[in-house]
C-alpha cells in the first residue's frame, strides 16, 4: 500500500516544479521609456488632463490641492527613460514625480523648485536626466526622480 502513496507525492512534486518552469521568465531588460517631447495639457472642467500621443488620462486634482490653488490653464508632461512621470505648471512650486502601478500613479518625490512659483515651466528630455526651464527667469534645474541633480 505505500506504494501509491509514494507515487502521488512523485506525481505532485513534478507537477509542482513543472508548473513553476512553465512560469513566465521573459525578461525585455533596457527598456528606454522617455517621451522626447512635452507634452502641455489643458485640463477639462473636472481637472482631467488626457494626452492622445502617449495615452494617458488622470485627475490633477490632488497635485492641485498639494499647491494650493484650484485650478491652472495648462499642465506639462514629460516621462523620463526611466519610466516616470514629472508634472509641473506655471504657478507651481514643485515638481511632482510619479512612478506608474496598476491604474494608478503613486508620488514617488515631491521636488521642490521655487518658493516663488515657477513663470513659464519646460521640460527637455536629455540623455541622463529631466532639465526644467523656466523661461519667464531663464533658470535651469536638472532634475531625476530622486529630485535635483
Amino acid at each position: 500500500m505505500a506504494k501509491p502513496t509514494i507515487t502521488t507525492l512523485s506525481l505532485c512534486v513534478a507537477l509542482l516544479f513543472g508548473a513553476a518552469a512553465c512560469g513566465p521568465s521573459l525578461v525585455i531588460q533596457n527598456v528606454d521609456y522617455a517621451q522626447p517631447l512635452e507634452s502641455v495639457l489643458s485640463p477639462d472642467t473636472e481637472n482631467q488632463v488626457h494626452d492622445q500621443r502617449y495615452a494617458i488620462k488622470f485627475n490633477i486634482s490632488g497635485i492641485l490641492q498639494e499647491e494650493g490653488v484650484s485650478s491652472v490653464d495648462e499642465i506639462r508632461l514629460i516621462r523620463s527613460r526611466a519610466g516616470y512621470y514629472f508634472v509641473t505648471a506655471s504657478g507651481f512650486n514643485n515638481v511632482y514625480v510619479f512612478e506608474t502601478d496598476e491604474s494608478e500613479l503613486k508620488l514617488e518625490n515631491k521636488i521642490e523648485i521655487t518658493a516663488n512659483g515657477l513663470g513659464q515651466p519646460a521640460f527637455n528630455q536629455r540623455d541622463s536626466h529631466i532639465e526644467l526651464v523656466d523661461l519667464a527667469t531663464g533658470n535651469t534645474y536638472n532634475l531625476d526622480h530622486n529630485g535635483l541633480r
